[in-house]
């Protein structure tokens, strides 16, 4: 059983509070307020519409969900960069949504895990998102880690909170950035859209971005990335926002540089791509259980390499 207590500052409907500051889904919230976890100024309340004031005081107890009995493995592919007894670390492709929720029940990366350690080796993790210690979007390729032990799993959920590992990505963007610089915008939930992320909001929280170019064209940059928080979709909106939105982000980065005339070749290449262009590219970390440093890096994807081999030819940045 988890209890945790909140005092509430800002005017917020109790759903929406406790999901931004417990980090569930507002969907296991709202059931969790059902089952009459959810007390307000010491009363009980099952409304997950229910208005919260400055000074109301929230108290809410939870039981993380084991994993489902008709949560069952399923073959898939695993690009597995590193394994040990304690933890592995898979390449995670574009379009693999990680574990099961709302919009997909079946065929996540959570299922192929458990098909790939014949389930027992999950047996005793009672999460929502069993092994799974961080997240990276749908879109996203590159390092995931994998607690293949309940242990692993709260020793590496530490580690991520704490930002003791280290983590570098690499994106192609619009535009043509400069050599180096930090984002510091803050960022929370856009005000207009629930989906999205903004720093235009007054529930904002503190994000920061370094960042260094690695190769500039004409009107794309390749660049590396490392995150200094971890808010979600950070790295897309801090580039978004800065006026570099990374290439083939569906969110965040629609469009093409305004009064730019891009090559053919490009444009053509650019149409049927369906994600984002942002790769996370290595972990660097110290193993929780065995001390050993460990750097895990994913081998850039093959269409991210080819469009900047494109680049290379039909963008070249004028000397």
């Amino acid at each position: 059983m988890n209890l945790l207590d909140f005092a509430v500052t800002t005017p917020s409907r109790l759903d929406s509070f406790l999901t931004e500051n417990t980090g569930k889904s507002r969907a296991f919230i709202q059931e969790q307020i059902k089952l009459q976890r959810a007390q307000v100024n010491g009363s009980l309340c099952l409304k997950s519409s229910h208005r919260l004031k400055s000074g109301d005081t929230v108290s809410f107890q939870w039981v993380d969900e084991i994993i489902p009995s008709h949560l069952t493995g399923t073959p898939g592919d695993l690009d597995i960069l590193f394994e040990d007894e304690f933890l592995l670390a898979i390449n995670k492709a574009a379009g693999v949504i990680v574990h099961p929720g709302a919009g997909q029940k079946e065929n996540t990366l959570v299922h192929h895990l458990l098909h790939y350690l014949n389930s027992s080796q999950f047996s005793e993790l009672s999460s929502e998102r069993p092994g799974i210690v961080h997240r990276l979007d749908q879109g996203t390729t590159g390092v995931l880690l994998v607690a293949k032990t309940e242990r692993m799993q709260v020793l590496l959920s530490e580690m991520f909170k704490n930002r003791t590992i280290k983590k570098r990505y690499q994106a192609i963007t619009y535009g043509k950035v400069t050599l180096s610089g930090t984002i510091t915008l803050p960022i929370g939930r856009d005000r207009k859209d629930r989906k999205k992320m903004s720093s235009r909001t007054h529930k904002a929280r503190t994000a920061i971005t370094q960042w260094k170019s690695l190769d500039r064209f004409e009107h794309f940059s390749h660049v590396e990335l490392a995150p200094q928080t971890g808010r979600t979709h950070q790295l897309r909106v801090h580039l978004s926002e800065t006026g570099f939105p990374i290439v083939g982000d569906p969110t965040y980065g629609k469009g093409k540089p305004k009064g730019s005339s891009l090559a053919l070749a490009i444009t053509d290449w650019l149409k049927p791509l369906d994600h984002t262009l942002l790769h996370a590219r290595s972990l660097d970390f110290s193993h929780p259980i065995t001390t050993k440093h460990i750097k895990v890096v994913a081998p850039l994807p093959s269409d991210f390499t080819q469009f900047l081999s494109l680049l290379m030819e039909h963008d070249p940045c004028p000397a």
